[in-house]
This record gives C-alpha cells, sequence and structure tokens, in this order.
C-alpha cells in the first residue's frame, strides 16, 4: 500500500533541468496526456488548431490573487507552450511582480509575454512550491500573499509537471 501512495505522487520532487527546454512535443508525451491527463483539464480551442488545457480542479474565484498556468498545444505544429494567466484580481496588472520568500527573498518579474519567459516565470513559481517556500504578488500597488492555499498550489504544481511531461523536462 505505501508504495501504491508513493506512485501516486508523481514528479512531486523532480528538478526541473531547464537545459531540456523545447517546446516540440514528442509522440510518446502526446499520447499519454491525451490518453490519460487531458481527462483532468478544461479545454478550449477557438480555431481547431490548438487547445488551450486549465486545470479542472483549479480556485476560480476572485477572492484571493491566483496565477494559473495554462498547457497551449498546437497540434500542427506539435508543439507545447506553456501561458500564464491569472484570476480577474490580477487582470488589470502591467505586469506579474511575485517575491519568493527564501533565505534571500527574490523578486521575479512577468512584463512582456513570451514563450520562453512565460515558461522561465512559472518554473521559478513551481520551484518555489517545490521547495514550499512563500510567495507574495504585487496586486495594486500592494503585496499579498500568493498560492498560499493547497489547492491554488497543487493546481500550478500538476500543470508545470504535466507540460514537462510533453516538452520532455521530466
Amino acid at each position: 500500500m505505501l508504495i501504491l501512495l508513493n506512485g501516486c505522487e508523481i514528479d512531486r520532487n523532480k528538478n526541473v533541468d531547464r537545459s531540456k527546454f523545447q517546446f516540440t512535443i514528442g509522440d510518446d508525451a502526446e499520447l499519454f496526456f491525451r490518453n490519460v491527463r487531458q481527462i483532468y483539464y478544461d479545454r478550449a480551442s477557438p480555431d481547431g488548431t490548438w487547445q488551450a488545457y486549465s486545470f479542472h480542479d483549479r480556485y476560480k474565484g476572485n477572492e484571493r490573487p491566483v496565477i494559473v498556468p495554462v498547457i497551449v498545444i498546437n497540434w500542427i505544429k506539435d508543439e507545447a507552450y506553456l501561458l500564464i494567466d491569472t484570476n480577474d484580481l490580477l487582470a488589470d496588472e502591467d505586469e506579474l511582480r511575485v517575491i519568493i520568500s527564501n533565505t534571500q527573498p527574490d523578486t521575479i518579474v512577468l512584463r512582456d509575454r513570451g514563450r520562453e519567459r512565460m515558461l522561465e516565470f512559472g518554473s521559478k513559481l513551481f520551484e518555489a512550491i517545490q521547495a514550499n517556500q512563500s510567495m507574495q504578488i504585487k496586486n495594486k500597488g500592494i503585496y499579498s500573499p500568493m498560492l498560499t492555499e493547497e489547492v491554488d498550489r497543487e493546481a500550478f504544481r500538476v500543470t508545470m509537471a504535466d507540460f514537462y511531461r510533453l516538452i520532455r523536462v521530466f
């Protein structure tokens, strides 16, 4: 039983190898995502050439600021991208500025969106979650705690792990 429970925590302690960052999806990763993982996501496809996957069990309210990673798959190019989305509380922010608390507080900023910048930003948040660090986000000029609820942290972690599997980082 103990082995079974440990098996359910797939990717919980894996490190992110930035040298493996790319956006091409392997056939095996695509099959795994389509057949096993996509059932955990809400899907949107405005034009049919790409689909956006948002983790179904994410927080959908507006009482606290939340950053949500979204997996975007372009099936024609066999590529996957990470989109950093927010709830309505952060919708008017020109940039996302997060302080990650550790021995030396680190401030990360997502100002200009681009696939590389969003992947790096999401990866830093993922690593902070893995290290159980606290985070604060600037919202209307004030820093507020972010990703404090287990549902928020787990939705972020699982989405990032699925994305890393798609692009073969894990």
